[in-house]
């Protein structure tokens, strides 16, 4: 940025004669809808142009291939070869492990930027980002994340910087502090801007032009200040405009719909019958369930990816069957503990961190109900992905050892009693988890790292038999949450169970963990915040 106490000058190889940037004719196209649609643009060096338009007319779209980071579907960019551009994005997200010192220091290191410490701490202390500058980047709120934005677009002096949204997050003391350095660094200094904004005195504040984009064209494009003397402000300009498009656009909406829909019956989106509040919510999460993709995966085909893969391996060590049929039953139980682990917690932090939950709540329905709602559809998932597991076993290979041998426990009666503990075991870890972590990143992260010695030791990859006769996998078992009420259904799914002290002692374990798991997510987990 600038001086002796900000971020050190770098010596520009522009030409300040030529065009950083010129747009020549490019169309964006998502799937069917084009965002921009022949848009041609020239940014000189020391233009600051606004972008104004309404929600979804292509502001951002222009900015990401103006930015390098979308390419259009066609047309063309030309770019000043040695020019330098500063990102601000209006949404991001950061992998866990990254902190704010790291990407600075990224930067710093990138475009080769001497600093000394009290130089940079200055720095941080201007934006305010001094007191979180060693937390991770994924972690911060929305604020403390824009503020970091702004800094990471403009420490190494670009040409051309590009802001999109910019007093997202900002209370006003923050903005009012990263305009000046705006106007110190950009303005002052007659450096190349765009900005996307819906805030119109921002653009009359740092901006000298202006375009105008609706329905991914741009319908008009000058000079800030002839805005303000023909209309006032560019607040009054905009209003007027998106007064005069969206009759222009209900008018194109209507045609199109009475064309669509001629001599077709009008289908009932909702009848006036009453569901209650429960009933509707059930259908929210089951969409969110199918359509994510990753509950129907989980629950209905990596078993029988693991079903055929070990399945036809261990089928040609053993004749008889006893190492495969070892294997179902610990595929069956580990269903049941991978919706605790994954499904459960992850629908929980996911609606928790999202606008969802408040919407929710704001159907009256209280976030313990939400939550009753989820334990209960994950039993469900929980007893479905049993089952389907032990149905494919059978199919694949009943037919040549018999169903019974492949997909029945020996000692049924003996098996249902731990089977129902290993599912509150999961169903309490997974409030455990909810309640524990609060970003859904990090959750991730540390459930994948739990899940798959728990899955190994439990005898998923490998028959349990196999594990508990090795001199060292035996006892690893131990540090396995779950052995104390998997063990117990394993011997009673190979016809070994007997009910002695060690398998009192494993129940009293069982219990302890279920206990411990829910009391400490009672206290953890605001069940009404």
């Amino acid at each position: 940025m600038t001086n002796n106490n900000q971020i050190k000058e770098i010596k520009s190889k522009i030409n300040e004669k030529e065009p950083l940037i010129e747009i020549l004719n490019i169309s964006k196209v998502y799937k069917n809808k084009k965002a921009l649609d022949d848009v041609s643009l020239i940014i000189n060096p020391g233009d600051r142009i606004g972008v104004i338009g309404p929600n979804g007319g292509g502001k951002s779209t222009i900015s990401e291939i103006i930015g390098g980071i979308r390419k259009p579907t066609t047309g063309k960019i030309i770019r000043q070869e040695n020019m330098t551009i500063g990102l601000q994005f209006q949404e991001s997200k950061y992998p866990i492990g990254i902190t704010v010192l790291d990407m600075i220091k990224y930067y710093l290191e990138t475009f080769n930027i001497p600093m000394t410490e009290k130089e940079l701490t200055e720095i941080l202390r201007k934006f305010q980002i001094d007191n979180f500058k060693n937390k991770f980047l994924e972690g911060l709120s929305g604020g403390q994340q824009q503020r970091v934005n702004i800094l990471l677009s403009l420490i190494h002096n670009p040409d051309l910087v590009i802001f999109d949204e910019i007093s997202t997050g900002l209370d006003i003391e923050v903005r009012s502090e990263i305009f000046d350095t705006i106007k110190e660094n950009v303005v002052n200094k007659n450096k190349a801007m765009i900005l996307v904004t819906h805030m119109m005195s921002e653009i009359e504040e740092l901006c000298d032009k202006y375009i105008y984009i609706h329905n991914g064209k741009i319908r008009e494009q000058g000079l800030v200040k002839d805005l303000v003397k023909n209309y006032g402000s560019v607040h009054n300009f905009t209003w007027k405009k998106f007064k005069e498009e969206k009759v222009g656009d209900l008018r194109k909406q209507a045609e199109e719909s009475d064309n669509k829909n001629k001599n077709k019956l009008d289908k009932i989106i909702n009848s006036e019958k009453n569901k209650g509040k429960n009933i509707p919510l059930i259908k929210l999460l089951l969409k969110y369930y199918y359509k994510g993709f990753a509950v129907p995966f989980f629950l209905f085909f990596f078993p029988l990816i693991l079903l055929f893969l070990e399945g036809f391996a261990f089928k040609s060590m053993d004749k008889e069957g006893i190492f495969l049929h070892n294997i179902v039953g610990s595929l069956a139980i580990m269903q049941i503990i991978s919706v605790g682990i994954f499904i459960i917690p992850q629908t929980i932090l996911e609606f928790k961190n999202s606008v969802l939950m408040k919407r929710i709540g704001a159907t009256n329905i209280k976030p313990f109900f939400f939550i009753l709602t989820v334990v209960i559809m994950g039993i469900f998932f929980m007893l479905v992905g049993f089952l389907w597991t032990l149905l494919w076993a059978g199919i694949m290979f009943g037919g040549d050892l018999g169903w019974s041998t492949i997909s029945l426990p020996v000692q049924i009666g003996a098996s249902i009693p731990f089977l129902l503990l290993t599912l509150v075991q999961s169903i309490s870890l997974g409030m455990l988890l909810a309640s524990v972590f609060r970003s859904t990143t990090a959750y991730i992260a540390v459930s994948n790292i739990l899940y798959m010695p728990i899955a190994f030791l439990g005898g998923s990859f490998i028959p349990i038999n196999v594990i508990m006769d090795s001199p060292i996998l035996k006892y690893a078992t131990y540090i396995n949450i779950f052995k104390y009420s998997t063990e117990p259904f394993n011997n009673a799914w190979a016809g070994k169970f007997v009910f002695n002290a060690t398998t009192g002692i494993y129940l009293s374990i069982s219990l302890a963990l279920i206990t411990t798991f829910t009391v400490t997510s009672s206290f953890k987990l605001k069940w009404e915040s």
